[in-house]
């Protein structure tokens, strides 16, 4: 007997103009109901929204330190994960690109500081890595890749000009499965 799944999706509005919420209960007769948030992405042309956020090294960086340059914001869910591991590496090992672009990169997860400053070392990384601990994704859900549902942030890199505004989106909106590394190449001519 095959059971039936069944999705609702509402909308909720928030008080903030082209802002808003899509809630799905996924319902599984005879067991849990599972429940999952999107939040509004941001989209190309958009500003970045205000934070502040502590590196693995314990300073504080904000929004307002990335004006004037170019920068990659690139959100992962899960520090230490295989598919993290390979996404880090590829990131530390094409930097000289990226800066030749004049382009910074800043790694943002809701990982806890200490949990990120020894990926960073394991790594020998060595550009910023933010901790979006607590409030739990916060930063994420503001940029709109939140995954409520399994309390991570989704794999998606918003490239930014020096007015904080988006020039650029790499993602992968499935979570075991990397952005594709290809898309960094046509941007940076890697």
């Amino acid at each position: 007997m095959q059971e039936k799944l069944t999705l609702v999706e509402t909308i909720s509005p928030s008080s903030k103009k082209n802002d808003f919420m899509r809630i799905f209960f996924i319902s599984v007769p005879k067991q849990i109901t599972l429940f999952a948030c999107l939040y509004e992405r941001l989209n190309i042309g958009d500003k970045i929204p205000e934070f502040e956020l502590f590196n693995y090294d314990k300073t504080k960086l904000s929004d307002k330190d990335f004006l004037g340059k170019k920068t990659m914001f690139v959100f992962m869910p899960f520090p230490y994960s295989s598919v993290c591991d390979k996404e880090i590496c590829e990131l530390r090992d094409y930097q000289e690109s990226f800066l030749k672009e004049d382009t910074s990169t800043i790694l943002i997860t809701v990982g806890a500081s200490p949990t990120n400053r020894s990926w960073a070392a394991h790594h020998n990384i060595e550009f910023p890595i933010l901790s979006d601990f607590w409030p739990h994704g916060e930063v994420a859900k503001k940029f709109g890749c939140f995954h409520e549902g399994a309390g991570i942030s989704l794999r998606y890199t918003y490239i930014t000009d020096g007015d904080n505004t988006i020039t650029e989106i790499i993602k992968s909106d499935e979570i075991g499965v990397e952005r594709d590394f290809s898309e960094y190449s046509e941007s940076f001519r890697i």
